[in-house]
């Protein structure tokens, strides 16, 4: 099924939210994934910056300020599709988040509640983590604490290209090993938040 204007009919290319040849706003569609409205393809090796010129190009194009005139029906549009490509442009420029919307589009729900953390080495490794994070603060140690980051950064960029070789080809057929990357990837992305609210703290002192 092709879909086309409401308004002109002509067929509507990606993104879809204002028609190429009237320029209308179209009806908002909220079945879209945040990849559709941002108008890119459905890939988790994603080029942040194309994402942010994609996004703030359409954001152009559709800002309510270019509708204030419009009827009441063209205004709750282009606030509804700026809406969605606000989300879009959070959720897909970090590794994180774009890798668990991946999963969350195939039903998984790797960061959930209800998901334990069972991966023994992970569960070793976090704790490892929090120790020397812990002496190095007891110890006043900066440049430990510079060492410890620049550590942690390395570990956030492998566990990256692991996402990205799991995640090449969707739909992934490797959901429990991906699931367990997003765990890992959020646990060092807490990691070295609190780093740098240490760092910080030690530097201030």
């Amino acid at each position: 099924m092709v879909d086309s204007c409401f308004q002109c009919g002509a067929e509507l290319v990606a993104p879809p939210a204002l028609c190429a040849s009237c320029g209308a706003v179209q009806p908002f569609r909220a079945d879209l994934s945040l990849f559709t409205v941002a108008g890119l393809s459905e890939i988790y090796d994603l080029d942040v910056q194309t994402l942010r010129t994609q996004v703030f190009a359409l954001q152009k194009g559709l800002h309510p300020d270019r509708f204030a005139h419009a009827e009441p029906t063209a205004r709750r549009y282009s606030l509804e599709w700026s809406t969605r490509l606000n989300e879009a442009l959070a959720t897909l420029r970090d590794p994180l988040k774009r890798a668990d919307y991946l999963l969350r589009c195939q039903g998984v729900d790797a960061l959930g509640e209800q998901v334990k953390v069972a991966d023994p080495e992970l569960l070793m490794t976090q704790m490892i983590y929090r120790e020397r994070l812990e002496n190095i603060m007891a110890a006043r140690d900066l440049p430990g604490m510079e060492a410890l980051r620049q550590e942690v950064d390395k570990a956030v960029t492998k566990v990256v290209q692991r996402l990205k070789e799991l995640l090449a080809i969707l739909p992934c057929t490797e959901l429990e090993a991906a699931g367990s990357a997003v765990r890992e990837l959020q646990f060092l992305d807490k990691l070295v938040g609190e780093i740098g609210r240490s760092e910080e703290s030690l530097q201030n002192v």
